[in-house]
């Protein structure tokens, strides 16, 4: 090739074709990618506000909600936050470019530092083709997670064929801090390293595999051992639930990834994509030359757990396809280099044009991702409908600038649709509670003054959108309690109107604001 690829300039282009694709969609949205997000900044709320705690005092007022989520990410948001002199919900869209960034840096230096400089400029080419990358653009706790979790699978590499325990030390400590981001990749980690450890072990006969995952078990064992004590002594009830968790996934570990039914094959193709395609070819030459096993096997046994639903375990295979795309990359990018060796004995200037081309293809596919639907537009369905929860439209937009202008005096609100519920929490810093149905019957005791007077409930919202699909049915005005995939949502049974209105209305609350498709109602 007539370009030189040096340990300085090989992850330039993949990096810059990254920036410009996550620059894109991140300055063509005022708010992050994502609805996780929002319940991340609250959580990030609860530590700037409490320090560490387990509870999310927002969420469920009063009594808040339980935090599920290790607190790293939730600290380098805040971190990002004071840095740049910006709110969390800016800071999230700082995470998005700076987050993607790390990502495909980490990729391009791990498939360097596993064969070389050509193998990790093509895998950072082929990484932004596959629709998958749009993960990486997402600021939530997997995305920081990924980092530490393909450093973490390299130095396990290292250790295993290079016989050094220091690399098994830095295998342990990116596991754990993979730990203290996102518990489900670490598990996946664990399981990852303990299949590749007894692939090594049988099929490549390197026996020291066996020594070098203890060294890496003991250090995140005695860490775990350590933090139940200290939890222990801090809070004895958050160990119990912490106990019950655990062996609960003892029990069933697959639980982690499971929540959605298999992955049909043209999705499974479209959403990996390209590297699909390389990464056969990859295999190929690696079986061939016996070389680059390690990552064959690594994406070899990544693609067996994105499928394990041919064995009658239903994983979530759309997620797992983050930790597939790793690999593939990766070996793709090998099988392109020795197809452009192959080629650039032959012809010299048809190696520089099938790069350049293999470049643009990459780059054009990226932005078509970027500016699909789904990447943007976030919905949740329930048994009667789905909507769009995230970014906020327009409506919505009204309602928290209307809240954002509020004196709210620490007041919670009681909202039907707790998604957004959520975003006001996140973005205007108020609580929010939850049994809209239970406090807004006129029938019970819950929703008399006094009541929501004790349970400093403020504000009602009413999302005039959630309307029961056969409302025809209905002869009155009323809420109704509905399933959903997250949270349960609660939809009226006729059409809100100006007629009708007072049907549900509490005697003390006094409407102050509406839009299209929102009612602010304030107890007075």
């Amino acid at each position: 090739m007539n370009f030189n690829l040096n340990k300085r300039n090989y992850f330039l282009i993949p990096m810059l074709l990254s920036l410009i694709c996550v620059l894109i969609i991140t300055l063509s949205n005022n708010f992050p990618l994502s609805w996780d997000i929002y319940t991340h900044i609250n959580y990030s709320l609860a530590y700037l506000h409490n320090g560490i705690t387990s509870v999310d005092y927002l969420l469920n007022a009063p009594n808040g909600k339980t935090i599920g989520y290790p607190p790293l990410f939730h600290m380098v948001l805040i971190l990002t936050s004071f840095v740049s002199g910006t709110k969390l919900i800016d800071a999230a869209r700082i995470l998005q470019v700076l987050l993607s960034l790390c990502n495909v840096f980490t990729i391009c230096y791990v498939a360097k530092e596993f064969y070389d400089e050509k193998v990790a400029f093509f895998a950072g080419i082929l990484l932004l083709s596959s629709f998958m990358v749009t993960r990486l653009f997402l600021p939530i706790p997997e995305t920081l997670a990924m980092i530490f979790f393909t450093l973490s699978v390299f130095f396990y590499y290292k250790a295993s064929t290079e016989s050094n325990y220091k690399f098994s030390i830095l295998t342990a400590i990116f596991a754990m801090v993979t730990l203290i981001t996102h518990f489900s990749s670490f598990i996946y980690l664990m399981l990852l390293l303990f299949v590749l450890m007894i692939v090594q072990t049988a099929i490549l006969r390197k026996f020291d595999a066996i020594e070098y995952y203890i060294y890496v078990i003991l250090p995140v064992f005695l860490l775990g051992i350590v933090s139940l004590v200290v939890l222990f002594v801090v809070s004895s009830s958050h160990l119990t639930q912490l106990l019950s968790g655990i062996i609960s996934i003892i029990n069933n570990p697959f639980d982690l990834f499971m929540g959605q039914v298999a992955m049909g094959l043209e999705r499974y193709v479209r959403c990996v994509g390209i590297p699909l395609i390389f990464s056969i070819v990859g295999l190929y030459f690696s079986f061939k030359k016996k070389e680059f096993l390690f990552v064959s096997l690594w994406a070899l046994i990544a693609f067996l757990i994105t499928n394990l639903h041919w064995f009658g375990i239903p994983v979530y295979t759309f997620r797992l396809l983050l930790y597939l795309l790793v690999p593939m990359v990766i070996l793709g990018g090998y099988a392109i280099s020795n197809i452009l060796d192959n080629v650039q004995n032959e012809k010299r200037n048809m190696a520089t044009i099938l790069t350049i081309a293999l470049i643009i293809l990459s780059f054009v596919l990226c932005i078509v991702h970027i500016n699909d639907p789904s990447v943007n537009i976030y919905s949740s369905s329930t048994e009667q409908s789905t909507y769009q929860i995230a970014p906020p439209t327009s409506e919505e937009v009204e309602v928290l600038n209307w809240f954002e202008k509020e004196d709210v005096q620490n007041k919670s609100i009681l909202i039907n649709n707790l998604f957004f519920g959520t975003v006001i929490s996140s973005v205007d810093e108020i609580p929010i509670h939850y049994g809209f149905d239970v406090y807004t019957n006129k029938s019970l005791t819950k929703s008399s003054y006094n009541s929501l007077n004790e349970e400093n409930i403020g504000y009602i919202v009413y999302d005039k959108s959630l309307i029961l699909n056969d409302s025809d049915d209905y002869n009155y005005l009323d809420v109704q309690f509905v399933n959903g995939s997250y949270y349960p949502s609660y939809y009226f049974t006729k059409k809100i109107t100006d007629d009708n209105f007072n049907n549900i209305k509490l005697q003390h609350t006094e409407k102050e604001f509406e839009n299209d498709r929102f009612i602010i109602c304030k107890v007075i």
